[in-house]
């Protein structure tokens, strides 16, 4: 069967010597995004694309080792600090390694939430996460996390025990067909049948997930490969791809547009998250407003003149309204997700125009060429590290003001501005309990890191939170994973022990996971964990009365009482139901010293402005044009997708 499997642009691979016939063993691989085929044999691994550090990769070192220690060196190897995973039978050999190593072993409560903290970590740190789970059961508990990873391009390393070589195929206890049910959701997915081959497909996999467009990658473990013996050599890849450089021609492209367009905006992605720096001269340069995507808020301060703050669905209603009025779009690290476009055929009027003109259009950075013309044909297509993209530009453009079009986005901001109606009755809605904890960490925003489920509460987060630092929001984007925010940080706290760590939750996501407050205690983790218990999955109940004519189902919960269920885990908890209790509330939440959760009782609310299906960007429900006792729109079968 096929055992190997992805796309990435260059497959590592290595040819030194004949490695022990007797473990010869063949592979097939699809072809790669490169276009270039790849294949495999465990005895026989090609010359890598990737620069060889040493002349000689052969290591005889590890001879005598089994291929679980060698599993376990190769991640010390490859600079893993930490693992989350769960035991099981099947990867007892690899698990049995942490007993005294320099590696971290965090054991979540499910493998779900497992997967969940190594995208935190990654997301945090900017590391590979690494994930430790038995087979079956184990494999198929990370299948969301592993499509959370591939929508978001978090990179993540996934380890799942096998049954022996000799069962698979049988439908032995725990058996599943790993890589065939991880390949549509990874960039690659292995089984590794010989334990020569394990050093270099370790290298490998942490190549894989952080090269290009990062991504999770999978390794399937047969459990007697894991207790072979190895005789004779492991060779070793390098780790770290090279910078991928633009095209000179197409940046000079981009300059020029940039000098002749009257109204440019940047709309930035996560992919020009380790590009900061260069955005702000760049935009200070040009006189360019800044707008970004959900996961790169903070790339750019928002506290900073030119920030538009977040676009989209429920971004700010300004930063949209700026969009479809810009005669060019330079869109940096992003992807034209349908969140931030709104229907195409309305989606930049303005840019489209100035194409066809010659003095304006729409640009694409991105690092993955075969982004280019999947949602919008580009005017300029550059190809390439965001950050050496912007570096190469910064010296083609010349100081430029544009007080006209500045202006106008000034305007635009004080006319629509993110705003709400107060809760009748002194009572609390999640955007005041929001906007109260951006004032309680204002002092300390520099080292906040902020985790979220997903719903109403992680978009009015992103609303009425302040965004100053890039790598400041972990939350789940493209595949919107519900029970996310728990786990996510955690992972986040454990890679940056030096940060302040908050959850701001929805009681329907924080159900999904609670489990892993057990994970919290056990380690001790300081998080600040924030619960909007409205009672409902108030976004979908929304959609249900706005598009279904109000026939509501499923939509409405029966919640544990909170406090009581984080004291259970001896973890300091309070609840907060009114705006008199709301400011020593945030004053003890803040600085609590140990983990602590507050349970805020809060009423149900629309999340606005909100672009609705089938609008462009500029057709939102503003704030105060809706509410939830309005009659419903007759909208019937247009829920959002």
């Amino acid at each position: 069967g096929l055992l190997l499997s992805g796309a990435h642009s260059r497959v590592a691979t290595m040819l030194r010597q004949a490695l022990r016939p007797a473990a010869t063993a063949r592979a097939a691989g699809r072809a790669a995004a490169a276009g270039c085929n790849a294949s495999r044999r465990v005895a026989s691994r090609q010359q890598s694309t990737m620069p060889i550090e040493e002349e000689n990769c052969e290591d005889l070192r590890y001879s005598g080792l089994t291929g679980a220690q060698l599993m376990h060196e190769s991640l010390v190897e490859c600079g893993v600090d930490v693992v989350f995973g769960y035991s099981g039978g099947a990867n007892l050999p690899v698990l049995d390694q942490f007993n005294q190593s320099p590696m971290r072993f965090i054991m979540n409560r499910s493998e779900q939430c497992c997967g969940h903290a190594a995208e935190g970590y990654a997301r945090a740190s900017g590391k590979v996460g690494v994930i430790l789970t038995t087979s079956g059961p184990g494999l198929t508990n990370i299948i969301t996390p592993l499509q959370d990873a591939r929508g978001d391009s978090t990179p993540i390393v996934a380890l799942s025990g096998q049954v022996p070589t000799s069962a698979v195929g049988t439908d032995a206890f725990q058996e599943c067909l790993a890589v065939d049910l991880t390949r549509p959701c990874t960039k690659w997915s292995y089984q590794i049948r010989s334990v020569e081959e394990v050093r270099s497909v370790v290298h490998e996999a942490f190549y894989v997930a952080s090269s290009g467009k990062p991504g999770p990658v999978h390794l399937d473990l047969p459990k007697d490969v894991m207790t072979t013996l190895l005789r004779g050599a492991a060779p070793a890849l390098p780790l770290k791809p090279p910078p991928i450089s633009p095209s000179p021609a197409s940046v000079q492209a981009v300059a020029r547009l940039l000098s002749i367009a009257k109204k440019p905006i940047f709309y930035v992605g996560q992919g020009a998250i380790e590009a900061g720096d260069e955005l702000m001269k760049l935009a200070e340069i040009c006189d360019v407003p800044v707008t970004t995507t959900l996961h790169a808020m903070g790339v750019f301060d928002e506290h900073h003149h030119l920030s538009m703050h977040m676009l989209g669905m429920h971004g700010a209603a300004y930063a949209n309204y700026a969009i479809q009025e810009a005669d060019l779009i330079v869109a940096i690290g992003s992807r034209f997700d349908d969140r931030t476009t709104g229907v195409l055929n309305k989606y930049a009027p303005e840019a489209k125009k100035a194409h066809e003109e010659g003095r304006g259009g729409l640009i694409h950075f991105d690092i993955e060429p075969t982004q280019f013309g999947r949602v919008i044909n580009p005017t300029v297509a550059v190809a390439g590290d965001a950050k050496r993209a912007l570096q190469m530009l910064l010296p083609m453009v010349e100081k430029q003001s544009r007080p006209e079009w500045i202006e106008r986005c000034h305007g635009l901001k004080r006319d629509f501005p993110f705003s709400f109606t107060p809760a009748p009755n002194g009572q609390l809605k999640t955007q005041t309990v929001i906007d109260a904890l951006n004032t309680g960490f204002d002092a300390t925003r520099h080292k906040l890191v902020v985790s979220t489920g997903v719903g109403n509460h992680q978009m009015m987060s992103c609303q009425f939170l302040r965004w100053t630092t890039p790598r400041s929001i972990i939350t789940s984007g493209s595949l919107g994973t519900m029970g996310f925010g728990l786990p996510a940080a955690i992972g986040a706290q454990v890679a940056c022990p030096e940060k302040t760590v908050l959850l701001v939750d929805g009681d329907s996501s924080f159900n999904m996971t609670l489990n892993d407050l057990g994970t919290v205690k056990e380690h001790q983790l300081p998080i600040k964990m924030a619960i909007m218990n409205d009672g409902r999955q108030q976004m979908v109940h929304v959609w249900q009365k706005l598009f279904f004519d109000s026939r509501i189902v499923a939509t409405d919960n029966v919640n544990p009482d909170y406090v009581k269920l984080a004291q259970a885990y001896d973890i300091e908890a309070y609840s907060c139901e009114s705006m008199e209790e709301l400011p020593g509330v945030i004053d003890k939440f803040v600085n609590a010293k140990g983990p602590v959760l507050v349970d805020f009782k809060v009423l149900p609310d629309i999340c606005l402005p909100m672009v609705a299906p089938g609008k462009g960007l500029d057709e939102m429900f503003l704030p105060g044009s809706i509410t939830l006792q309005d009659e419903a729109p007759k909208m019937e079968g247009m829920a959002p997708s």
